[in-house]
């Protein structure tokens, strides 16, 4: 899926989209097509690499930017006192950094999920999703010297839940209202009210237990 984007973003930054408008006024042109459907054509999938580049282009800099954070050779100052009293080495800090941002840009792409629908927007209310991600993400990162107690959270939680949301959002978009589509979105909302306690309890039990 990525690379077609890519492609297409690929041809955004040429004056005009000139690639692929030459293409197809040259391929139009041949058919002979009329001007007015050349024209048409022209501007309808000018407008669209715009703004599947604009869109492309957006997330793809809130990924760096989350990287940008947690970058190694970039540790803000405020970053390094914490480091030192952890004692980790330069890949230790490598690998929590790392880790630490790749969690950050999962957390971001679940919390995208909030408001899909009424039904989601009341599981992440009812389990407090968001606030809870958002804690226990600060959390690992004030103590990066026990990143191996959050491993469940990390490596489990954390993207089962944002599989389980990209599912129900994918069966969601599907036309037809069938009692199967609906018995397969009631049982993803179940296993994401799951996945919300679990993430809940591998919290508590973080804070709770400190050394």
């Amino acid at each position: 899926m990525n690379r077609p984007l890519q492609y297409i973003a690929k041809i955004g930054q040429y004056p005009f989209y000139w690639p692929m408008n030459v293409t197809i006024i040259f391929l139009l042109f041949v058919f002979g097509t009329p001007y007015y459907q050349i024209t048409f054509w022209v501007l309808a999938l000018s407008f669209l690499v715009f703004a599947i580049n604009n869109i492309y282009t957006a997330n793809i800099a809130d990924h760096q930017s989350n990287r940008e954070k947690y970058k190694p050779r970039r540790v803000p100052k405020s970053r390094k006192a914490i480091y030192e009293e952890a004692d980790l080495t330069d890949q230790e800090i490598h690998f929590f950094r790392s880790e630490m941002a790749e969690a950050l840009d999962t957390i971001e792409t679940i919390l995208g999920y909030e408001n899909y629908n009424t039904h989601l927007n009341m599981v992440f209310k009812r389990y407090d999703i968001s606030k809870v991600l958002k804690s226990y993400f600060q959390a690992i990162t004030q103590a990066p010297d026990r990143l191996n107690q959050a491993t469940d959270f990390l490596y489990h939680v954390l993207p089962n839940l944002k599989g389980a949301l990209e599912q129900y959002t994918a069966i969601n978009q599907a036309m037809d209202k069938s009692p199967r589509k609906i018995q397969k979105l009631t049982n993803l909302r179940e296993e994401i009210a799951d996945l919300a306690q679990q993430a809940q309890s591998s919290f508590d039990s973080f804070t709770n237990d400190p050394e």
